[in-house]
């Protein structure tokens, strides 16, 4: 035989069972008629009333059984309880649940089976109405029915006799104490239809009075409170609410005066079994010391709060168990919550998640430590999305029997502004000494990106941004929506930050324009934005900044003028008012660095050009003579030390005086220019292409045989000679001749060496120019 099944609410059911004190009663004729109503009407056997406890099912009634109770384990209907359905077996030998049951293998055992739950308050199935047949059979769905039928009366007088005895010994009880039992009936219309005999001792008023025809219940209530009352007790009647509960005045007559007593109601309305609405039955307590307590206490807790929010101090109490933390509601109104319809504040969701952990930690460590109270500075968040700051302690008021903590209870204290000063000193002096760094910074390496590189992510957590850009306006534009950009940063996209520093390294250019870039950099003010900026109101390509929720744009000086911008973007907290005065010492100081750049770039522009004057031909941009010449002596020195080979090329160009006599001395400078561009294509870099007057060129070989250079020439005599010169729309052919010749040991001077050259260009002239010989 399977293990017996038990019912969900099987502990429910066995304390109803119990209650009801029908186990191991007396017999009853009512229940005794019933089974045997039964058995004739179904012709079976035996009939059985069964009440199933925790070990063994119990005949209420019988006919046809000699025992009184069986064990729950070998019971049929314990099936029965546990579905709560009518269940018909028709052989018990062919059904694998009952095959082994010892009241169905015994001789003239149980072969048939019907039986319906008897059930209390449409859940608890206390046992079953069943008969029992010793030989197999069907059951007819009428025979069924009229079981289920017989089972539903024996439950409804079951639970009638229940309740009436309950009605009675409440009635007893509420008679003599200082609840009043009332009932109101609904037809034909709402009255009171009875009144306990203690209503002059809780409302002032006898039953009597109360149950006339012409007086309503609703007229001894104080008129503030009459209407709410009828309101709520018509939802009641309409089955809008389940029950009614409050507290209103009820005025009395003693001595010509009146006297105002407190009375808290509660009533519930009894229901049909369609939960129609047949009656409301109220419960009515006098409660005028209780309520003048209350008062009392709610005042002097009103001004105990008052004096506490006077000093910015707020209660609070936490029940450990249930993790439901209380607050005052001025504390709520701290956080911007209306005081009036308090929220349910859950201070997990509150706490900054940066603080969330250490609050956690000194609340274990109190709890664990015994010391003598809870503290903790945290911060919390106020409705509108920025954070309080708070001093909280508290101490434990309550534990278990085994010691463990049930209830805290303690003060908030708002520190919000002392804390904003402590952090602005604090960034005071961060932003003092960054100012110093980066200035030092700067005089050593003179990078501009550099120094926006290091103060920017300083910047952004001083700012709890999470997107910053520095960028510099052209010097002398009169343009205000292109900015050179020195430093950006992008918190949630490094990839995209590194990438954007490479090109800022390059010289990265971008657009800018909106209405907040032209207050910044046209009008020079400072834009704190706390709410969404649109891209009509800032937009920059490149690169495209993340959506901006908030921002600061702020213009960078030199003295009075605006030398580029700083935006910082994206704060969890609302920008606090301080941050213009604590980021001016950085702003002034980018903008004088920003200056300090721009002028350290055109002094070494100006010493390059300068330098480039000194070392270079103004006309064809090759090296002068001077230059030339000192490259040579230092070559030639070179030489004499390792014996690295050296060549030289002393070039001549031809008939160039009959160009400047015959197109002009402009036709004469063209050609040298040209003819200078046309050599160096042809000529490597550390080849040195020098002017030493007039038409007369020369070139320096470094590292070269006299071979190699001979090449080299022959290279630049053809592509000068193959290409004409257009100028003033006539064409224009020059050759050159060229004399080359390879530093030896033997030249113990340099003129030597130079000679050599000379001596290998006048040969060429003499063979007809147009060509190289060496020397």
């Amino acid at each position: 035989m399977s293990q017996i099944p038990v019912p969900e609410n099987e502990t429910a059911r066995l304390q109803l069972l119990h209650e009801l004190e029908l186990v191991d009663s007396e017999s009853e004729p009512l229940y005794d008629n019933i089974t045997e109503l039964v058995k004739e009407v179904l012709g079976v056997d035996a009939a059985l009333i069964t009440l199933i406890d925790e070990e063994r099912q119990w005949f209420k009634a019988k006919v046809g059984m000699s025992e009184t109770e069986t064990p729950r384990e070998h019971s049929f209907c314990t099936y029965v309880v546990t579905s709560g359905q009518t269940m018909v077996v028709e052989d018990a030998r062919q059904d694998r649940r009952f095959q082994d049951n010892p009241y169905v293998i015994a001789e003239n055992g149980v072969r048939a089976y019907a039986g319906a739950p008897i059930t209390l308050f449409g859940e608890y199935h206390l046992g079953s109405l069943c008969v029992v047949a010793t030989e197999p059979r069907s059951f007819s769905a009428r025979e069924v029915r009229y079981l289920e039928i017989l089972a539903d009366w024996i439950a409804t007088t079951i639970t009638d006799r229940y309740e009436l005895k309950n009605y009675r010994a409440e009635r007893d009880i509420l008679a003599q104490g200082p609840v009043c039992a009332v009932v109101w009936r609904l037809e034909p219309d709402v009255h009171l239809s009875y009144v306990a005999e203690n209503a002059k001792r809780v409302l002032g008023y006898d039953d009597d009075y109360l149950l006339r025809p012409d007086i309503n219940y609703e007229s001894i209530v104080h008129p503030d409170e009459r209407q709410e009352l009828l309101d709520r007790m018509q939802r009641l009647i309409d089955g809008e609410a389940s029950a009614l509960e409050m507290d209103y005045r009820v005025i009395g007559q003693k001595n010509g005066q009146d006297v105002i007593r407190w009375v808290y109601h509660f009533a519930r309305a009894d229901l049909d079994k369609d939960g129609n609405v047949l009656r409301v039955r109220g419960y009515l307590l006098d409660d005028s010391k209780g309520k003048l307590l209350e008062l009392q206490l709610r005042e002097t807790n009103q001004n105990f709060e008052l004096a506490l929010t006077a000093g910015d101090l707020y209660t609070w109490s936490w029940n450990l168990q249930s993790n439901q933390l209380h607050t005052s509601q001025p504390w709520q109104l701290v956080l911007g919550y209306p005081g009036d319809t308090p929220e349910r504040l859950d201070w997990r969701e509150l706490v900054h998640a940066e603080d969330f952990e250490l609050l956690k930690h000194n609340l274990r460590k109190y709890l664990n430590s015994g010391e003598e109270r809870f503290e903790a500075r945290f911060r919390i968040r106020h409705r509108d999305g920025h954070y309080v700051w708070v001093h909280s302690v508290g101490r434990l008021v309550d534990t278990d029997h085994d010691g463990r903590p049930l209830r805290m209870t303690g003060i908030h204290h708002d520190i919000s502004e002392q804390v904003a000063n402590e952090q602005f000193l604090q960034q005071q002096a961060e932003i003092l000494e960054l100012v110093s760094h980066i200035q030092h910074d700067f005089m050593l390496a003179k990078d501009f990106s550099d120094v926006c590189d290091e103060a920017l992510p300083k910047l952004m957590r001083m700012t709890s941004t999470t997107v910053g850009f520095v960028g510099e306006l052209p010097p002398g534009s009169s343009r205000y929506n292109l900015v050179l950009a020195h430093g950006l940063r992008i918190a949630a996209d490094q990839k995209r930050t590194e990438g954007y520093q490479q090109l800022i390294r390059q010289g990265l250019e971008v657009e800018v324009s909106g209405d907040v870039i032209d207050n910044v950099l046209k009008k020079g003010q400072p834009q704190v934005c706390q709410q969404p900026i649109s891209k009509l109101e800032l937009h920059c390509q490149p690169p495209a900044f993340p959506e901006l929720k908030n921002g600061l744009v702020l213009p960078l000086y030199f003295k009075r003028d605006v030398v580029g911008l700083m935006i910082l973007g994206n704060s969890d907290e609302r920008f606090k008012a301080h941050f213009l005065n604590l980021l001016r010492p950085m702003l002034d100081t980018l903008g004088t660095l920003m200056h300090m750049r721009r002028m350290d770039e055109e002094r070494r522009a100006a010493v390059n050009e300068l330098r480039r004057l000194a070392t270079t031909d103004e006309l064809t941009g090759v090296a002068n003579r001077r230059v030339f010449w000192e490259a040579v002596e230092q070559r030639y020195d070179e030489f004499m030390r390792y014996d690295a080979p050296m060549s030289v090329a002393i070039i001549d160009l031809d008939h160039f005086k009959k160009v400047n006599d015959s197109f002009g001395h402009a036709a004469g400078d063209e050609v040298l220019r040209v003819f200078c561009a046309r050599a160096k294509e042809q000529l490597r870099d550390i080849d040195l292409l020098g002017r030493l007057g007039g038409e007369e060129f020369a070139v320096l070989f470094p590292y070269t045989s006299r071979d190699d250079a001979l090449k080299a020439m022959e290279r630049v005599r053809k592509a000068v000679a193959r290409a004409s010169i257009n100028f003033a729309g006539k064409e224009l052919q020059i050759t050159m001749s060229a004399g080359i010749t390879e530093v030896r040991r033997s030249d113990d001077k340099l003129d030597l060496w130079l000679a050599r050259a000379d001596a290998a260009l006048y040969q060429a002239k003499e063979k007809g120019r147009n060509q190289c010989v060496t020397g």
